[in-house]
């Protein structure tokens, strides 16, 4: 009788990747709920070169995690507007669809890579979300978290009584107003106009010498080096959820220069005061 011997595959090991200043164990599996690509490790190489970069003080594992989903909602956005605009989309079996309900079969040539020679920059965008959603997911296991990200696409915060009071006593929902601001702050650090069009309420009030009203896409971009200034920019990254102003009229950022207002599709960028 012949005697087989079972030998199990072996075992990627662990590897570590450096994060805002910390290190990570990373889990070398492909998630099985993911559609499958290059392994982890290769995965990752495409993680922006600069997400390494401590800030120059030992950041908690709260700040990381926040750090990562930024830039993770940045990437999903300019991934879904690229392929919006994308031959798979413009052209052949795929237009005229609506973009959601084709993305699954369109990603799955983006996920082996086959997209590369058609489609360079969607390729690009789509690694690099695939890349930062794994390393999101690593972090958020690693710290006793679900693994999935909210649908928000940020965690959920951890607010103090008074703060939350502080909402509910104008008749906001914290958490609502928290993803609002966090969907702002990531907008104005990508730069990118189109994603700025995302989290604002139009019409868009811009004061400098005079009031101006931004009532479209079209009007935002024309302004896009007003509403985009690194002074305007500097305020926003420089303020926490934590010390934003609250009143009636929504979230003051900085000494006004910045307010996230309330409408009807939630929190969203409402007034820039250049004066």
């Amino acid at each position: 009788m012949l005697t087989l011997l079972f030998v199990p595959p072996a075992r990627a090991d662990p590897f570590f990747v450096q994060v805002y200043g910390r290190t990570y164990k990373v889990d070398p599996r492909y998630p099985s709920d993911e559609l499958k690509g290059p392994k982890p490790r290769e995965a990752l190489q495409v993680l922006p070169a600069d997400i390494a970069r401590g800030p120059g003080f030992k950041p908690s594992h709260e700040q990381v995690l926040a750090e990562v989903e930024e830039r993770t909602w940045i990437a999903r956005s300019q991934l879904e507007d690229e392929l919006a605009e994308s031959s798979f989309s413009r052209k052949g079996r795929y237009a005229g669809a609506d973009v959601a309900a084709v993305e699954p079969e369109t990603t799955g040539s983006l996920a082996t890579g086959a997209a590369q020679a058609r489609e360079p920059e969607l390729q690009m965008l789509y690694d690099r979300h695939r890349a930062l959603n794994l390393l999101v997911r690593e972090l958020r296991r690693s710290m006793g978290l679900p693994a999935k990200t909210p649908e928000a696409g940020f965690s959920r915060p951890k607010l103090s009584s008074e703060i939350e009071a502080s909402y509910h006593s104008l008749g906001f929902d914290p958490l609502d107003a928290y993803y609002g601001f966090r969907r702002v702050k990531a907008a104005f650090r990508s730069g990118d106009v189109q994603l700025l069009d995302r989290v604002t309420h139009y019409p868009l009030s811009i004061t400098r010498k005079a009031k101006r009203m931004i009532r479209n896409r079209e009007q935002l971009v024309a302004v896009k080096d007003t509403v985009m200034s690194p002074r305007i920019r500097e305020v926003v990254a420089n303020t926490s959820f934590e010390t934003v102003f609250v009143r009636d009229k929504g979230m003051m950022l900085g000494q006004g220069g910045v307010w996230i207002t309330h409408g009807q599709s939630g929190f969203g960028l409402g007034v820039i005061d250049l004066r």
